[in-house]
């Protein structure tokens, strides 16, 4: 869904965010929000006039203090200007506090809503990726994540409220209604700040990281779903420990990780995941965001793939770890099935367009396809070592990223130049469709294998993609694989052999997001021949071609289409071969000669052709 404004944020860019303070009051049968969002960053520009920031019109403001004074201000559509004295100067620190109110207008996938569950009032938020402002002010721009954050929630005493952060207290207050406070002591984004409230049921599991260390799994569930999250989130304990092992402690530690529920969807909200349903891939998915996503956050929406095809492929990762390739395999093919019909580049250009900035066949499945195929490319130990670098280098660590910092530190990691793979994967479009030929020749006493590969991308965004591709050698008794670099749209590679070949394979393994056609040479694929003579007296040859090993029948019908006869069963490889038919028992007239065969090294692959022939005595 389109918003209704400009999704880009709209906050001065000279205003470096440093702590959020909300404290918001939820009425929840009223669908009412109203508060105080206190603001605190530092002016890195001599004398502003202004200082702008994001918030819906929806809520209004009703007055502003700068400092200790009252400050003007003006509210549009989307934003809201606040008039500065002259005296800030670079390094100063500006604090704001934003009295308002209001009921929010949802945007996106729901920025916040007012709902009902078995007729108890629900209230949610749901922010990414522009709706932090439709209900708070804020600087939204992921660019700018605070490094702290206090959030105070006040409603009905009848209800819990959930957030991000460590929760600090629960204070009752004398109008029936209660304040729940939580702190948030990392770094976070706005789109990751979340409140959820209703009359939740809760239970806690515990990740035991040390000897005499642990943290809480805390959980906020509607009590009719109880019975189902406590039976499904119990995998939240294993994957942390798979997750920890792989790219470092879980990086929020010394807070909580836990759900709540809400109505729709899965978010991965810092410190406490949002989620309607308890599947075990959708826990696992927004777990691996606290990693990718929430510790490094992308440094603009163009980007999202370091967010969602991270998460994606870490959920393929954990079903390899947990339980075994074949796992791993069936997930990520989905996901490489799911890639190809990615529209557009991984990079996302037009990022106004809520529903296509979130195309999951883009930024989730062709974004798990890269790194699948970029593990391949550096090789295990190099691919781990460099995920992990990633997730512990200091710049980029509770911090931002873009493409161009992993890929810095996946080169730094192997030594290798990355550039070819990262601007066709990433900045390219679509995937190489591979169409190869090959045949052995003798020369000398020595087999070769000659391979010629063609590519076409149906792009100029790249012409075409360079990669190694494996390439599977298999003859009778014997199977071999031989890595090649292919560079160019038409690329010819010549191997010496040991003996026959025959069939080779293309990319076998399946670690290119590809399509793939084996087309024979010319004469060397299926073919049925006329039989010679013919017509004829006693006997007739006939001749047909196999283009790889087959298993072969090739029989003789008669008009009332009873076999007479069959010249050949059994298993034959590349070559032409011919079969004498001795007819002289036969009576004149049409008969029909059928060659039936089933490709022995690709499965399902079969070729049928039948002709006439005749007997004149």
């Amino acid at each position: 869904m389109k918003s209704a404004f400009s999704p880009a944020s709209s906050g001065s860019a000279w205003f470096d965010v440093k702590y959020y303070k909300l404290n918001l009051r939820i009425s929840a049968a009223a669908f009412r929000l109203s508060g105080v969002a206190g603001i605190t960053g530092i002016c890195n520009q001599n004398n502003p006039q202004y200082l702008t920031l994001d918030l819906a019109n929806a809520m209004h403001i009703d007055s502003v203090i700068v400092g200790r004074k009252a400050a003007k201000f003006m509210q549009q559509a989307s934003l809201f200007n606040l008039a500065l004295d002259s005296s800030y100067r670079r390094g100063d620190i500006i604090t704001a506090d934003v009295y308002y109110g209001g009921t929010p207008v949802a945007s996106g996938f729901g920025s916040f809503q007012f709902g009902w569950h078995s007729g108890t009032p629900w209230v949610w938020s749901l922010s990414e990726p522009y709706g932090a402002r439709d209900w708070w002010p804020c600087k939204d721009d992921p660019s700018d994540k605070a490094d702290s954050a206090d959030i105070f929630i006040t409603c009905d005493t009848a209800y819990m409220a959930g957030s991000n952060g460590r929760l600090a207290g629960v204070r009752f207050n004398s109008d029936g209604t209660k304040t729940t406070h939580w702190q948030e002591r990392y770094p976070i984004a706005t789109y990751l700040v979340s409140v959820a409230v209703t009359n939740f049921a809760t239970f806690s599991d515990w990740f035991r990281y040390g000897a005499s260390d642990s943290m809480e799994i805390l959980n906020y569930v509607i009590p009719e779903s109880l019975a189902s999250a406590r039976s499904q989130l119990g995998v939240t304990t294993g994957a942390l420990e798979i997750f920890s092992g792989l790219f470092g402690l879980y990086p929020f530690i010394h807070e909580k990780y836990g759900h709540s529920q809400f109505g729709s969807g899965a978010m991965e909200h810092q410190t406490m995941t949002s989620t309607a349903g308890f599947s075990e891939e959708t826990i696992i998915h927004e777990l691996a965001h606290q990693w990718f996503g929430d510790m490094i956050t992308c440094r603009s929406w163009s980007h999202l793939w370091l967010n969602e095809g991270f998460a994606t492929y870490c959920t393929a990762l954990y079903k390899e770890m947990k339980y075994g390739e074949a796992s791993y395999r069936e997930f990520i093919n989905l996901q490489m099935d799911g890639a190809k019909k990615a529209d557009g580049s991984l990079f996302v250009l037009d990022t106004a367009d809520v529903r296509q900035l979130f195309y999951s066949y883009r930024v989730y499945s062709k974004g798990a396809a890269v790194l699948h195929m970029l593990r391949h490319v550096l090789g295990d130990s190099v691919f781990f070592k460099s995920m992990y670098a990633y997730a512990n280098e200091p710049s980029l660590k509770y911090g931002t990223a873009a493409t161009q910092d992993f890929r810095s530190i996946c080169e730094r990691t192997s030594g290798e130049d990355l550039g070819y793979f990262f601007n066709e994967w990433i900045y390219g479009e679509n995937y190489p469709h591979y169409i190869y030929t090959w045949r052995v020749s003798d020369s000398a006493g020595t087999q070769w294998l000659t391979l010629t590969i063609n590519q076409t991308t149906g792009t100029l965004n790249p012409a075409f993609f360079k990669m190694p591709v494996d390439i599977r050698l298999k003859g009778a008794g014997w199977d071999s694989a031989v890595t090649i670099f292919n560079d160019s749209p038409e690329q010819t590679f010549s191997f010496a052999v040991r003996q026959s070949v025959d069939s080779v394979q293309l990319d076998p393994g399946s670690w290119i997001l590809k399509a793939v056609t084996e087309e024979p040479l010319p004469g060397a694929g299926w073919s049925l021949y006329q039989n010679y003579p013919n017509p004829f007296n006693s006997t007739t040859i006939v001749r047909y071609s196999v283009p790889n090993r087959a298993k072969v029948v090739l029989s003789v019908y008669d008009i009332l289409g009873r076999r007479v006869s069959t010249l050949f069963r059994g298993v034959q490889m590349l070559g032409t071969y011919e079969s004498t038919w001795d007819a002289g028992k036969f009576p004149s007239g049409v008969y029909f000669y059928r060659l039936e065969a089933v490709s022995a090294n690709y499965p399902g692959t079969r070729f049928t052709r039948v002709k006439p022939m005749i007997i004149l005595r």
